[in-house]
């Protein structure tokens, strides 16, 4: 017991006398977070780099328990020293790109190469068990622990945009994995998870709301590199076998933040690493509560899930994790706290898929053959026009007529008939898409048919697609139209008199 409040105690003093130190350095270095008024609502110009502190202050603590009774024969030792390799890579990483600004890949590869030494020394998980069914990893091994690694990693970093808000969750994280990995007989993750809740209690001092230094890159990568080794090694049934709720569900709250952002990102057609205000502390704010308001709702948030997996590991019972995790954020959803945005955008983007499959299932001759729809923008007006030729004999359309015109211009024209068959001989229809363009430009692309009997079936719904998907490439490329009342007639047919062929003028 006095070892490991010794341990506690270097950590603490550590970080609460090396932040100032590293404040000052970056101040002078010029490594400084700049307010934008938008997501960054800081007073002023806040030094970075604090996560320098934190990692040393791990490294002392860490340093002080391998040296003390922890470090005689637990396997405290062999992960430790691990650890702070892979977290001495990412601490270097995040700072330099609290300086320089690395580019997402750069970062991101970054991060992969920085886990390595962990998988690497043989702290990989070879089978996990959810609902005590045991599924063997093989050779997915290595790739699904460093995949986690960095997944965690990313989790804290996007989290990491208010004043004292990675730090408390790291905190609180720790905390909970430390009682976790006691109650499954991990003594020496126990002794890591006290190490960083200790290192980042002394650098709260500083980080709580009004922030005199921030984590940056530096700190909040290396928290989430701490805790997804603790969340995955304080869980492990045996040496390699791992209960999956445990990890899933005290990480849940970062991770549900994660995904939503990658879901919003993509949905709304931002890049990944462009930065919103749509996380879940922004989402708070925007309800009107305060910063240490805040702080104190994703804490609780946190201290729920951390019980729900702590419970869950005691009592041999991963369906209560679960369900826990589940319904906090089916919660925040309703209470619109946070996720109802990105429902909203997965029900829009849901109901334009089934209405595409609706689409693809009335007339799959114009959802995925030879109209190529997603390439008609780069071809040429000769081939679009030949494709639409194409098109239109397989669907028994009999004519085509294809009219543009504009204030001052002369009208083009472009027609197609099948004169196989003898249009005054049998009952016709015709359907028409119009397009009107800026200054008094239109275009109308018309098919003539066989009359349905004024029945809409998925023939003639196939046949207003392709007008609607032709008639929109035509009508942006009207200018393109060679020559004046061209028309095209069958090329096929080899009766039609020459004296009806048009040509340009």
């Amino acid at each position: 017991m006095l070892s490991l409040v010794i341990t506690f105690l270097v950590a603490f003093s550590g970080s609460l006398l090396l932040t100032p130190a590293i404040r000052l350095l970056a101040g002078r270095m010029g490594v400084l977070d700049h307010p934008d008024g938008n997501r960054k609502l800081h007073a002023g110009l806040t030094p970075l780099w604090g996560g320098v502190a934190v990692y040393l202050a791990i490294a002392l603590g860490l340093t002080a328990a391998m040296c003390g009774s922890f470090g005689r024969g637990s396997g405290l030792t062999s992960l430790s020293l691990a650890l702070l390799l892979a977290a001495g890579i990412v601490c270097v990483c995040g700072a330099v790109d609290d300086r320089w600004s690395l580019g997402p890949r750069l970062k991101l590869l970054l991060q992969i190469c920085s886990v390595l030494p962990i998988v690497m020394l043989g702290h990989s998980v070879d089978r996990i068990v959810a609902f005590n069914y045991a599924i063997e990893l093989g050779w997915f091994a290595i790739p699904l622990t460093v995949a986690w690694l960095v997944g965690c990693i990313n989790a804290l970093n996007l989290l990491d945009g208010m004043d004292g808000l990675a730090s408390t969750v790291g905190l609180v994280t720790a905390v909970m994995m430390a009682i976790i990995a006691v109650s499954t007989g991990n003594t020496h993750v126990a002794v890591i998870a006290i190490v960083l809740a200790a290192a980042l209690a002394g650098f709260l001092f500083y980080n709580l709301p009004p922030a005199s230094i921030f984590l940056g890159d530096s700190g909040s990568m290396v928290i989430g590199l701490v805790v997804g080794v603790l969340a995955i090694q304080g869980a492990l049934k045996t040496s390699t076998t791992l209960s999956i709720a445990v990890p899933a569900v005290i990480m849940s709250l970062p991770l549900f933040d994660t995904v939503l952002a990658i879901v919003r990102r993509k949905l709304t057609g931002q890049r990944f690493d462009q930065a919103d205000r749509k996380h879940i502390h922004h989402r708070l704010l925007e309800r009107g509560l305060n910063q240490w308001q805040i702080l104190c709702v994703i804490g609780s948030l946190c201290l729920v899930t951390g019980a729900a997996a702590t419970a869950a590991t005691i009592l041999r019972n991963d369906a209560l994790a679960w369900i826990t995790a589940l319904a906090l954020m089916v919660l925040m959803i309703r209470l619109r706290l946070f996720g109802h945005y990105e429902v909203a955008l997965l029900k829009n983007a849901a109901a334009k898929r089934l209405a595409q499959l609706a689409n693809y299932l009335a007339a799959p001759g114009v959802a995925g053959d030879s109209l190529h729809l997603a390439n008609l923008e780069e071809m040429p007006f000769g081939r679009v026009w030949d494709l639409l030729i194409d098109d239109a004999r397989t669907k028994r359309i009999r004519r085509v007529e294809l009219t543009s015109c504009g204030e001052g211009q002369p009208e083009r024209q472009y027609h197609w008939q099948d004169t196989n068959v003898d249009l005054e001989k049998q009952n016709q229809c015709w359907m028409s898409a119009t397009f009107i363009r800026s200054r008094g430009r239109s275009c109308e692309l018309r098919a003539t048919l066989p009359d349905a009997g004024g029945r809409k079936s998925r023939h003639t719904v196939g046949v207003e697609r392709l007008l609607l998907v032709f008639g929109k490439y035509f009508a942006d490329h009207a200018e393109d139209m060679p020559g004046l009342s061209l028309v095209v007639e069958n090329k096929n047919d080899s009766k039609q008199p020459d004296g009806d062929r048009k040509k340009a003028a």
